[in-house]
């Protein structure tokens, strides 16, 4: 009897997520039935998730996922424009500031649907749908920041929404009659001792400025901050050549705020916990670097809307050596720029920044590596042939080989590929990555048998586009000096000459 019960518990939990995920007037499809630019945008935008159905939701496809062992839907329009993505988060997940709002504010209600919502050019959200407890309440739809304090960034109740924190009016209470005062005979104060005044602690930035008293500050500088920085913390002023850097701490995080006399803003500097890196920015790094540790990133709001966004953090390999790697994205997510350990100045290696240090720090290295954009040192013939080739692909890293020729660093539906291209623009060789799980046996044997401690940590499938030839690449690493090599093999698995 009792497992009959356990057995009944899970049929209602799976109809409940599935109740989540499907809209109640979907029509399930089979995948055949689902047009190919549909399919092809979901296999680009989530090449790694599991498919586990199809629906179609007026002129909408929904498509349900799994990916790591989380439930998901992903809604694209019938022309192949991906709209959303819902990724099912149990409630007891939730951050303690979402849920504590939803006790506050609507007590007594259930929380029905909990999700990670993505969508394009956004950041990642906590879509919440919270009722009452009873059949046919309509739903509270409530938007949550991902970062920082989780702030609630919209709220949308049906019409007919009785807002349960509204009080009932109530008769005004009887004031009692004022007693009457007795008179107060005031004593002379004694005179305060003089207090031993603390020595003024001088605060200087990276660059040796001194800060300013904030009398010193013009109003309309002044103004300017307030409008950019409500209640600011642990303020202090510094004058540059360039103008007024207001240094602070807002919503606690690490702040620079630069204005000119004149009022301009002219941009904002502020230091991101980990947590605030999600999206494409995300992605890009577990894409090309796996197993990486986070060290620190800077948010720059720009007047010209130019925003970027820089990562610090170690790769899997450098870790140890405490070697770290620079990504910048823009607003978007899109990469722009790529700062290699060894391309990183000493004085203004990140490694040893404090925050303060990083703000300060911020203009100079990403303006020291502009010169070397390996992007923008690239031909426009490459960049052309590139996009021909691949129209679609998005966050490509570009490299310099030893050769002089330019490699073309992405991930497509297929997975991680890599395009050669020589100055003209012409292809030289292509790769795509394949699972180390399907290296052939005999390979992995020739690589036990003649490099002892080395172990296979990447393969592609390579080809060699002048000499018609396809062959494997196959990267080996030492177990115990991490010292990096690169075998050729044939597709039949012998060395290649």
């Amino acid at each position: 009897m009792r497992k009959s019960f356990q057995n009944l518990l899970l049929v209602i939990a799976i109809q409940v997520v599935a109740f989540f995920f499907t809209p109640l007037s979907a029509q399930k499809l089979k995948t055949a039935d689902v047009p190919a630019d549909v399919t092809q945008t979901l296999e680009f935008q989530y090449p790694y998730v599991k498919v586990v159905g199809w629906a179609k939701d007026g002129n909408n496809y929904v498509a349900s996922v799994k990916d790591e062992g989380t439930n998901g839907k992903v809604v694209i329009s019938e022309e192949g424009q991906w709209l959303y993505t819902h990724f099912f988060i149990p409630r007891n997940e939730l951050p303690p500031t979402v849920t504590e709002y939803v006790k506050t504010n609507y007590p007594d209600f259930v929380v029905s649907v909990s999700c990670l919502q993505e969508k394009e050019d956004e950041k990642a959200q906590y879509y919440l749908e919270v009722k009452p407890d009873a059949v046919g309440a309509k739903p509270s739809v409530l938007l949550f920041s991902t970062i920082g304090r989780n702030e609630l960034l919209s709220r949308t109740d049906p019409e007919d929404f009785q807002d349960p924190l509204a009080e009932a009016e109530k008769p005004a209470a009887r004031t009692p009659s004022p007693k009457p005062e007795k008179e107060v005979v005031e004593k002379e104060p004694k005179p305060e001792k003089p207090k031993k005044e603390k020595p003024v602690e001088v605060v200087s930035d990276e660059f040796g400025n001194e800060a300013i008293a904030a009398s010193e500050v013009p109003e309309i500088v002044v103004k300017s901050l307030t409008k950019k920085v409500l209640h600011p913390e642990e303020l202090n002023w510094f004058l540059t050549d360039s103008g007024y850097v207001a240094k602070c701490i807002y919503s606690g995080k690490k702040t620079a705020v630069y204005i000119k006399p004149d009022g301009f803003w002219n941009k904002t500097l502020t230091v991101l916990p980990e947590e605030a890196v999600t999206g494409p920015m995300l992605k890009h790094l577990n894409d090309f670097y796996k197993g990486f540790k986070f060290k620190m990133a800077i948010r720059e709001q720009r007047a010209d809307k130019q925003d970027k966004t820089l990562v610090d953090f170690y790769e899997k390999a450098n870790f140890k050596a405490k070697q770290v790697t620079t990504v910048i994205f823009d607003k978007s997510g899109k990469l722009l720029r790529t700062i290699h350990p060894e391309d990183q100045m000493d004085e203004n290696n990140p490694q040893s920044l404090t925050e303060d240090a990083a703000l300060d720090l911020y203009s100079v290295r990403v303006n020291e590596t502009a010169g070397n954009d390996d992007n923008k040192s690239i031909p426009e013939p490459v960049k052309a042939a590139f996009k021909l080739k691949y129209p679609r692909a998005t966050n490509v890293e570009w490299k310099e080989d030893d050769d002089m020729n330019y490699q073309a660093i992405f991930f497509s539906a297929k997975g991680k590929e890599v395009c050669v291209f020589n100055s003209y623009g012409e292809i030289v060789e292509t790769m795509l990555m394949g699972k180390l799980e399907n290296l052939s046996s005999t390979i992995q044997d020739y690589i036990k048998k003649n490099y002892k401690n080395y172990k296979a940590t990447e393969f592609y499938t390579v080809r060699k586009v002048a000499e018609r030839l396809n062959c494997y690449k196959v990267f080996i690493t030492n177990k115990k000096t991490k010292e990096e090599d690169v075998l050729w093999f044939t597709t039949a698995g012998r060395p290649l000459e």
